[in-house]
């Protein structure tokens, strides 16, 4: 027999016992996972999850969704109370200490490999699992969870770039439309978008730079953005003052 399954350091069938364990901790957990799909299918709900700050982000997310409906924050119900607090105390205080104070006590009572009691499933074996598993999910939780909001930031202030370049290129095509109506002696093109120019204080903003080619009844506008050189925006005026042909590049599309 080898010396790994001769090992003293574990009880017989401690090996399937383990595995017991691990499937029913994965069926918990696909099962929690398929009940809080619903957050996305049937509006906010309460996350069934072991993670507590899951309930958090539930509450932040439902008392934003009623600031903007005009109505007061509300606190989270005793239910959803019980259930952040409850993996905390379990997974975070009560287990961690069971475990490290049973991991003290055997190094200290000074046995040698061969006189340790053999490890089974136990409350101190038990609490060390929860411990590994809470240390060894929390830190790919926080990194990826960082990436995602830093990735929502940034699309969120693409989307806001490009909707103030749609509104300065909106007065752009105003500005366009009034100088196709003017004649010619009032500085106008006359029925004609040649010559037009864009204003020299509207060239440039914070949010993009301007450019424009004025042809006979279609001026095509330009803008590159300001903060994200890749982005660009190119549209057509028509001679009725109207938007076309609208075409977005780089992180726009």
């Amino acid at each position: 027999m080898s010396q790994r399954i001769d090992s003293p350091d574990f009880a017989p069938g401690f090996l399937w016992q383990i595995i017991i364990v691990t499937i029913a901790a994965l069926c918990l957990v696909v099962f929690l996972h398929g009940q809080s799909d619903s957050i996305g299918t049937m509006g906010i709900s309460s996350p069934n999850s072991i993670f507590p700050w899951m309930i958090g982000g539930k509450q932040t997310i439902g008392n934003g969704l009623r600031a903007f409906s005009g109505k007061p924050p509300e606190p989270p119900p005793a239910g959803d109370r019980a259930r952040a607090l409850v993996p905390v105390l379990v997974g975070m205080v009560l287990c961690p200490t069971i475990f490290f104070l049973g991991w003290r006590r055997r190094r200290l009572a000074g046995l040698s490999r061969e006189e340790r009691p053999p490890l089974k499933i136990s409350g101190y074996t038990f609490c060390g699992l929860v411990t590994i598993f809470v240390v060894v999910a929390v830190v790919p939780i926080a990194y990826f969870g960082e990436r995602s909001r830093a990735t929502l930031y940034h699309a969120q202030a693409v989307q806001e770039n490009r909707d103030f370049m749609i509104n300065e290129l909106n007065e752009l095509a105003v500005n366009a439309a009034q100088y196709f109506i003017l004649p010619k002696s009032l500085g106008g093109g006359g029925r004609s978008f040649e010559g037009y120019s864009i204003p020299p204080k509207s060239e440039k903003s914070e949010e993009a730079s301007y450019k424009v080619t004025g042809g006979k009844n279609v001026a095509a506008f330009h803008a590159t953005s300001a903060k994200y050189a890749s982005c660009t925006i190119d549209v057509k005026v028509d001679s009725a003052g109207l938007m076309a042909w609208w075409t977005y590049k780089g992180e726009f599309e």
